[in-house]
């Protein structure tokens, strides 16, 4: 515990901040569906929540949830919902179609630049841990313009290169999306449980150096800290600044939306 919330706490309201502003988000499996669900009630009523099964603009009244979607294909999802659609219409019409201005992720692994890792743990030819696979996060990031990336902050998942690709982020450098023949992207960020990293390129991929750069620490936390579970030299930004602690409102949320809890459990996220 720091204070009187816990940084895995911390991660998903600091993430609910930093969605709150898209206009339309998809949202993949895991802590994205707690953290977009928390910045729709805490901060932006309007934001268009939907995933990758196709349905779209889940909008229920605080009042009728007892909890935060349990996956993409939850059937709470339809309560409030403006349309229940299927993938063709996630993956085709909406997000090849550009209307995602935000994909919030997560993964088993992420690297310097931002590519994550859905599917494999070592030689691809021999994996050590098979995952359960890519679902949207491929198409999400390659298409959206901004990718939000929630992950815990360990070693064995902050790696300097993902053991497999399975969703792009700058690749390998500047230009490499456009060499992938993928548009520009970001600003780009991923939440941790120390602390917000953003990226060095204000072009989205052509410009900079693309690589992970360490913006803001929680509370409490230090730098050093941060880098210090980190497996390459982290860049860190001029003045790093520190997140606001959590509000009672935020904290009241985050723990109605997870009663159990289920996405918050130790070990899970």
């Amino acid at each position: 515990m720091t204070g009187d919330y816990t940084l895995p706490e911390m991660m998903v309201v600091q993430a609910a901040r930093e969605i709150a502003g898209a206009r339309a988000a998809f949202v993949g499996m895991g802590l994205p569906m707690l953290a977009a669900a928390l910045a729709k009630f805490a901060h932006n009523p309007a934001l268009i929540f939907s995933t990758e099964v196709g349905v779209g603009d889940w909008h229920p009244p605080l009042d009728e949830v007892d909890r935060a979607p349990g996956t993409v294909g939850d059937p709470i999802l339809d309560r409030g919902a403006a349309y229940a659609g299927d993938m063709v219409d996630a993956l085709g019409a909406w997000l090849m179609g550009g209307r995602f201005d935000c994909a919030v992720l997560t993964a088993a692994e992420v690297d310097r630049y931002g590519n994550l890792n859905t599917l494999l743990i070592g030689d691809p030819a021999r994996p050590d841990v098979r995952l359960p696979g890519t679902g949207g996060n491929t198409d999400a990031a390659c298409l959206a313009r901004r990718v939000v990336t929630i992950i815990s902050l360990e070693p064995r998942r902050f790696v300097e290169r993902v053991s497999f690709l399975a969703s792009p982020g700058y690749i390998d450098g500047p230009g490499a999306r456009r060499r992938a023949g993928l548009d520009p992207q970001g600003p780009n960020i991923v939440v941790s449980t120390m602390g917000v990293f953003h990226f060095d390129t204000p072009d989205g991929g052509d410009g900079g150096t693309c690589e992970m750069v360490l913006a803001k620490t929680f509370p409490g936390i230090a730098a050093d800290a941060v880098a210090a579970l980190v497996p390459w030299p982290l860049r860190a930004a001029r003045e790093v600044a520190e997140c606001a602690p959590p509000s009672d409102d935020e904290l009241r949320l985050v723990r109605h939306l997870d009663p159990g809890p289920m996405y918050l459990r130790p070990g899970r996220y």
